[in-house]
């Protein structure tokens, strides 16, 4: 087994994400209540709950997709807006939203992630050109880069978005259920990657509620409920008796008037 950077411990410089009484309101519907969480640089984070639990809200809160009903959330040092127009933030939904009738390849996929440098109008150069096939190469897609999208199945769909996240090159990934429909290859290639980019310091936040890839790809994890109901090492936030309690059952409403739903994501 490989080393692994110990929770908290291997990096000292600041958060890559802080989020601070943090409440979303989905119409009546309270979908996260006064959630506070630090990510630490240089690891990976795992948000673990049910489906309801806020994840995908969270991470929405995070691109500036939804407005928040309070609190405050910073990147990277930096308000959501700011931080997101530098380029250094990317992110994967839970829908990958591509067209599988666009005839678009998959090479020119990951490209889309050189805008960052390129900008929206200059042709890209041999640099451009080198970072997608290193990044396409490090997914192991390198044999397909010029097929279209709408031919690859849905694990190579997307490890292309993970490669246009690499062809970025993000100083920090949002994730959102990557795993969802991923064949094992794929899923083994994808926690790969997640590692080798937090080991050269790289920050990962990874939403999912399959239990069988935390072990292997968290640093750490926040278990979510629409309240942040724990945050710390694998060990001590995935015993039995806390997954049976958050997987099980929902936490009391938040009051009569700001229900928490199972339909909240």
């Amino acid at each position: 087994m490989t080393d692994r950077p110990l929770p908290f411990s291997a990096h000292t410089g600041p958060p890559a994400v802080v989020v601070t009484d943090l409440t979303v309101d989905r119409g009546q519907i309270r979908a996260l209540d006064s959630v506070s969480l630090s990510v630490p640089t240089g690891e990976i984070t795992v948000l673990l709950g049910p489906n309801g639990s806020g994840k995908s809200t969270l991470l929405q809160s995070l691109l500036g997709l939804v407005t928040p009903t309070g609190g405050s959330v910073r990147l990277l040092g930096s308000p959501v807006r700011r931080a997101l127009r530098t380029g250094r933030v990317a992110a994967v939904p839970q829908s990958d939203g591509l067209d599988e009738r666009f005839p678009v390849t998959a090479g020119e996929v990951v490209m889309q992630g050189r805008r960052r440098f390129t900008g929206p109008w200059r042709r890209p150069s041999a640099a451009d050109r080198l970072a997608v096939d290193e990044a396409l190469d490090r997914v192991g897609l390198s044999p397909i880069a010029g097929r279209r999208i709408g031919e690859l199945s849905g694990g190579q769909r997307r490890r292309v978005l993970l490669a246009r996240c690499l062809a970025q090159e993000a100083e920090l990934l949002l994730l959102d259920e990557p795993f969802s429909g991923m064949d094992a290859g794929s899923e083994e290639v994808y926690i790969d990657v997640l590692r080798e980019l937090t080991a050269s310091g790289r920050t990962a936040l990874v939403s999912t509620h399959h239990l069988g890839t935390v072990e292997r790809l968290a640093d750490s994890v926040a278990l979510l409920n629409g309240r942040l109901v724990a945050h710390g090492p694998v060990a001590e936030t995935t015993t039995p008796q806390i997954l049976s309690t958050l997987l099980g059952a929902r936490l009391p409403a938040v009051d009569d008037r700001t229900p928490t739903a199972e339909g909240a994501l």
